[in-house]
């Protein structure tokens, strides 16, 4: 019987379709609905991959807009003043979110929530509602589709959205490129990016957890040297995102580390459209976890097997 292995790997390929197709929804939106001046009035919150996509958003305004953990929103609801919050919660439950946007009210000028479900208690609290749109297979599995159109929702509202197409080829390339990787199941996995691939790079260690159960760390690419480098072992294995062929900070690490002798590869973007690009890395690094897991043979994903583990996340976020 398929697990759920099998059904990431089904969703991961749904967004081949699925992706050109929100995309241009979101296009359509912005002819009738104003998006931020270069965001710089814009909040945007959420936890676990939706943090990512807040800080992803943050990194694409070029800082105009800012990207805070709700916690410190509930503890800080005046940090919102006069702004426009934008809450990031696929399923619209998590607790914190929801007091978040309930601790703004009167403050923020605008709250809206960004989810799958226009009529979660997240939706009913906001005054607006962007609605992600993303296949599922039924199963509970680590988010995939949910997470780039999570990205492609935060980014129309900093600015114009490229077209996007060819996601086919992206597919085909990343699975190619994910066998030649081999991650350290008894060591662990340090993703280093820079720029926006930081926030990628969160992502993806999010992933590792969640489908492996493997040790793994994200960094930008200039704190790495100064902190997680002194913890690397012959076991590990470094994987750089610059954010282009030209970020001479990243490609000097991936040099200084192989001519060392440590296990370094390096993942390129896949577009010189940051947007695209960033989308290109966000799935490329869905397929590494993915693959992964069936080179080990898992039908589930580890995070199944983790009760305890899932008692005090379900009682710490719903």
């Amino acid at each position: 019987m398929p697990g759920t292995i099998d059904s990431m790997g089904k969703e991961i390929r749904y967004q081949i379709e699925d992706l050109p197709a929100y995309n241009q929804h979101l296009r359509t939106m912005n002819l009738s609905r104003q998006h931020e001046t270069n965001g710089e009035s814009c909040v945007f919150t959420g936890a676990g991959d939706s943090f990512a996509a807040a800080k992803a958003a943050e990194y694409l305004s070029g800082f105009q807009a800012r990207a805070l953990d709700p916690y410190d929103i509930c503890l800080r609801p005046n940090l919102l003043k006069g702004k426009h919050l934008f809450v990031i919660s696929v399923s619209g439950r998590t607790k914190t979110n929801i007091e978040a946007a309930r601790a703004v009210r009167g403050i923020a000028e605008k709250v809206t929530a960004i989810t799958a479900d226009d009529r979660s208690v997240l939706a009913q609290n906001c005054d607006d509602c962007i609605r992600l749109r993303f296949r599922r297979t039924g199963e509970l599995t680590p988010g995939t589709g949910s997470f780039t159109a999570t990205l492609l929702a935060c980014y129309s509202r900093i600015g114009p959205l490229p077209e996007i197409a060819n996601l086919g080829h992206l597919f085909d390339e990343c699975v190619k490129w994910s066998e030649t990787l081999e991650l350290p199941s008894d060591g662990a996995t340090f993703i280093v990016g820079t720029g926006l691939n930081y926030c990628m790079a969160m992502y993806g260690a999010a992933k590792i957890y969640e489908v492996l159960s493997w040790k793994s760390q994200y960094q930008a690419t200039e704190q790495f040297s100064h902190m997680e480098l002194f913890s690397l072992s012959e076991k590990d294995v470094v994987l750089v995102l610059p954010d282009s062929t030209e970020d001479s900070k990243a490609i000097l690490l991936e040099h200084l580390l192989k001519a060392n002798r440590w296990n370094v590869a390096r993942l390129d973007p896949w577009h010189d459209d940051t947007i695209y690009g960033s989308i290109g890395t966000a799935i490329c690094l869905q397929i590494l976890a993915w693959r992964t897991a069936l080179r080990a043979g898992l039908q589930e994903c580890s995070f199944k097997a983790k009760a305890h583990h899932l008692r005090v996340s379900d009682e710490m976020i719903y």
